[in-house]
């Protein structure tokens, strides 16, 4: 594992996310720390519209994420906290794992979106979600049914983790914010 290079951290850096067949979205932040398998990104939200689960807000414009890159991994993970500052959960994107983790000092490689999405939140309870954009992206063949079934069974895997209380990863949970 390479050590993280301290003396140029935080810097600017834009997290490159791509929704399948074609949408490229690009996210500010700064990335707060890089090893070889890791990079953990802080930045704040803007959305088009409020996320709401369980009846709450969990994602809102100037919501902070403290964003968890993993290289190999079919998922990442944000920690989010409302505007006062306040720990709401973890929500946690389905992507096709990565082999490395920066394309450029300043920017991640492509994330490629599968569409599946978990929440959890801050009272460990967890909410799929996106399952009908993941048919809709199979019905339209941005994915093959084998790569779905994939990103199916990832998130199933997660689920199971959550559930033994093994994910979130114990490293993630105790990072806050800057």
């Amino acid at each position: 594992m390479r050590t993280p290079r301290n003396n140029d951290l935080p810097r600017r850096i834009v997290i490159v996310y791509q929704r399948l067949p074609d949408k490229i979205r690009e996210y500010p932040g700064l990335l707060r720390s890089e090893t070889d398998s890791m990079l953990t990104i802080e930045s704040r939200l803007t959305t088009s519209k409020p996320t709401t689960a369980f009846g709450k807000i969990i994602a809102d414009t100037g919501y902070l994420a403290i964003w968890f890159i993993f290289k190999n991994r079919w998922y990442d993970i944000g920690k989010f906290y409302d505007l006062s500052g306040k720990w709401l959960g973890y929500y946690c994107d389905i992507i096709q794992p990565v082999p490395k983790l920066l394309a450029h000092q300043s920017r991640t490689v492509k994330l490629t979106d599968l569409y599946l999405d978990l929440w959890i939140s801050a009272e460990n309870e967890f909410l799929i979600l996106d399952e009908d954009e993941l048919a809709d992206a199979v019905e339209k063949r941005y994915l093959t049914a084998k790569m779905a079934k994939r990103a199916r069974d990832q998130l199933n895997i997660l689920v199971g983790m959550i559930r033994t209380q093994e994910f979130p990863p114990k490293e993630i949970t105790q990072i806050g914010p800057m």
